[in-house]
C-alpha cells in the first residue's frame, strides 16, 4: 500500500529504467568492453564465476569461458541466459544474480544488454583477474607508526606505569574490570624465572630477592635473568618452532642432520646477544651475502633449509620438478609466516582469496629462492681455512704415498692374474639377469648356507643391488622352500653395493 503522494513501486522501477535509458542514449560512444563491461564483471560476477570456483558451472573471465557456457545464446540482448539472470522477473522479484549484494542498477543491466546485442565483443586474449578479497587497509599490513597511549581513566592514573598499561587498563575499564592486586616478591621471581628461563628460581635466589632493599630490585632481577644463557635456550626453542627448524630431514627417510646444530646455537646466541631483529631477519635470508667468510653471519641462512626435505629424488623429470617446486614452496611459506605473519601458499595456484597476495608475488618470491640448494658447506674464516689447510697438507701427502703403494701392488697382482682373467670370469659369470624372474639351478648338494655375491651390475661399479625374493628348494616333486623364516631360514646382508673391481 502506498502512502499519499508516493510513487508506486512499479512506476519507480520504470522511472529508474527510463532515466538509465536516457543516460545511455545521451552517450556519444557505444558500449566499450574494457571501460563498461570488464569492471562490472570483475566487481560483481567473477568472484564466484571463475576457473577455480565455477559456481553454476560457469566462469566469466574469458571469451572462451563464455562461449563454452552458452549463456549468450541468441545474442539479441533479450533471450540470453546471462541477461535474464541479472534482470528482475516480470512479477517484480529480485534477479537471481548477483547472489551476494544488491542487484545491478538499471543502467548497468542496460549496458550488458547493449553489449550482448552488439555481439558481446571481447578483446582478443583478454582474461579478467579475480579480485582479491583481502583489504590492503587491514591493520597488520600498515607501516609502523608511533601511537600515543590513551589517557588513564579517572582513579587509574597511579596504576598505569607505562604505555602498555594504559592500553590494557582502557579495555579493562570498558568491560567494568579492575587490575589484579600487585604480586608479592616471591610470586614475581617465580613468574619471571619460568617466563624468561623456563626454570624455577633457586632457593638462595628467592631469599636474595626478598631481602634486597633497593627500590630497583625488580629491574635488577629482570636484567640478571635476561643476561642468563638460559634465556636464549628457552626462547630460542620458540623461534625454532616458528621457522619450522628440524634436526632431521623428515619424509620417509628422515635422516638425522648431524650439522644442523650450528644454526640452532646461532639462534640461541643471537637472542642472548640481543641482536636487532631486522639484522636477525636479514641474516636468516641472506647471511652468506651479508657476511661472506664470517661464520657468525653465514650460518643464519640455515633458516632456508631447516625444514623437511625430500631427498629421495625421482627419475621422472616432471616428478623431480615437482619435488623441487615443493622444496622452494617450503622456503616461501616459512619466510612469509615467520616474517610477514601471512600464509602465501594459496597464491601458488591462484591469487590469494583473503590476503592481498597476487599469484605474481608468489612467483617473485620463488625466483628469489630459486638459487638455494640443499647441502653442506664449510663455515670458517679465511684464517681458519688456511690453518686447516696447513694441518691437512702432511696428512694428505702421507695418504698419497699410501695410495701410490696400493696402486702399484694392485697393478702387480693384476699383471699376474690377467692372462687367466677371462678364464676365471667364464667360470662364474652368468648371462644377464632377468629383472622379473631369474632362476639358478644346480645338482642337489647338502649345505647349511647359501651365499650370493653380486660383483657387478649393468649400472657399473659401486651400484646398488637389491634381491626382491630369494628361495632355496629341496629336490624332488614335493620339494619345499627351506629359505622361509617359518622353516628356520634367516637372511643377512653385508652390503647393498657391488664390489670395487668385480673380480670376486
Amino acid at each position: 500500500m502506498n502512502s499519499p503522494g508516493s510513487v508506486p513501486h512499479h512506476a519507480l522501477c520504470c522511472l529508474i529504467l527510463c532515466t538509465g535509458l536516457q543516460f545511455l542514449s545521451s552517450r556519444a560512444d557505444p558500449v566499450d568492453f574494457s571501460r563498461d563491461i570488464a569492471p562490472l564483471l570483475t566487481s560483481r560476477c567473477i568472484g564466484c564465476h571463475n576457473p577455480v570456483q565455477r559456481k553454476g558451472e560457469l566462469s566469466l573471465v574469458s571469451e572462451t569461458d563464455l562461449a563454452e557456457a552458452g549463456v549468450l545464446a541468441g545474442n539479441d540482448g533479450e533471450t540470453s541466459l546471462l541477461l535474464r539472470m541479472i534482470m528482475p522477473s516480470t512479477n517484480g522479484e529480485a534477479p537471481s544474480m548477483p547472489a551476494e549484494g544488491d542487484p545491478l542498477a538499471a543502467e548497468q543491466v542496460e549496458l550488458v544488454r547493449q553489449w550482448i546485442a552488439r555481439g558481446a565483443p571481447w578483446p582478443e586474449g583478454m582474461v579478467l583477474e579475480v579480485p582479491i578479497q583481502g583489504d590492503p587497509g587491514w591493520w597488520s599490513l600498515q607501516p609502523l607508526a608511533p601511537v600515543r597511549p590513551p589517557n588513564p581513566e579517572p582513579g587509574w592514573k597511579d596504576l598505569a606505569r607505562n604505555g602498555i598499561d594504559a592500553f590494557i587498563q582502557r579495555t579493562l575499564h570498558e568491560r567494568g574490570l579492575r587490575p589484579s592486586p600487585e604480586a608479592d616478591r616471591g610470586t614475581l621471581i617465580r613468574r619471571l624465572s619460568f617466563d624468561l628461563l623456563g626454570l624455577p628460581p633457586a632457593p638462595e635466589e628467592i631469599d636474595a630477592f626478598l631481602e634486597d632493599p633497593r627500590p630497583d630490585a625488580f629491574e635488577r632481577l629482570v636484567d640478571r635473568l635476561l643476561a642468563s644463557p638460559r634465556y636464549g635456550e628457552r626462547w630460542g626453542r620458540h623461534w625454532l618452532d616458528v621457522i619450522r627448524f628440524g634436526e632431521s630431514s623428515g619424509y620417509e627417510r628422515n635422516i638425522i642432520r648431524d650439522n644442523a646444530w650450528p644454526f640452532r646455537d646461532y639462534v640461541i646466541r643471537s637472542l642472548n646477544q640481543d641482536k636487532p631483529y631486522d639484522r636477525f631477519v636479514r641474516e636468516h635470508l641472506a647471511g652468506d651475502q651479508l657476511g661472506p667468510l664470517d661464520p657468525e653471519v653465514e650460518v643464519g641462512t640455515g633458516f632456508l633449509v631447516g625444514g623437511a626435505y625430500d631427498d629421495v629424488g625421482n627419475q621422472d623429470p616432471l616428478a623431480a620438478r615437482l619435488i623441487r617446486a615443493n622444496t622452494i614452496d617450503d622456503m616461501i611459506n616459512a619466510t612469509a609466516s615467520a616474517f610477514l605473519g601471512l600464509t602465501v601458499a594459496c597464491a601458488r595456484c591462484h591469487d590469494h582469496k583473503f590476503d592481498p597476495i597476487p599469484q605474481t608475488d608468489y612467483y617473485r618470491m620463488q625466483a628469489a629462492f630459486a638459487g638455494v640448494q640443499q647441502g653442506s658447506r664449510v663455515l670458517a674464516t679465511s684464517v681458519e681455512r688456511e690453518a686447516h689447510r696447513a694441518r691437512r697438507e702432511p696428512l694428505e701427502a702421507s695418504i698419497a704415498e699410501v695410495d701410490a703403494e696400493r696402486e702399484a701392488l694392485r697393478k702387480r697382482v693384476l699383471d699376474r692374474i690377467r692372462p687367466r682373467l677371462e678364464e676365471v670370469r667364464r667360470s662364474f659369470t652368468r648371462p644377464k639377469a632377468d629383472p622379473y624372474l631369474t632362476e639358478e639351478t644346480f645338482d642337489p648338494v647338502e649345505a647349511r648356507q647359501v651365499r650370493i655375491r653380486i660383483t657387478r651390475t649393468t649400472r657399473g661399479r659401486y651400484a646398488g643391488a637389491v634381491i626382491d625374493e630369494f628361495e632355496v628348494w629341496t629336490p624332488g616333486e614335493d620339494g619345499v622352500n627351506v629359505a622361509l623364516a617359518s622353516r628356520g631360514g634367516r637372511a643377512t646382508a653385508s652390503s647393498m653395493r657391488t664390489t670395487e673391481d668385480g673380480l670376486g
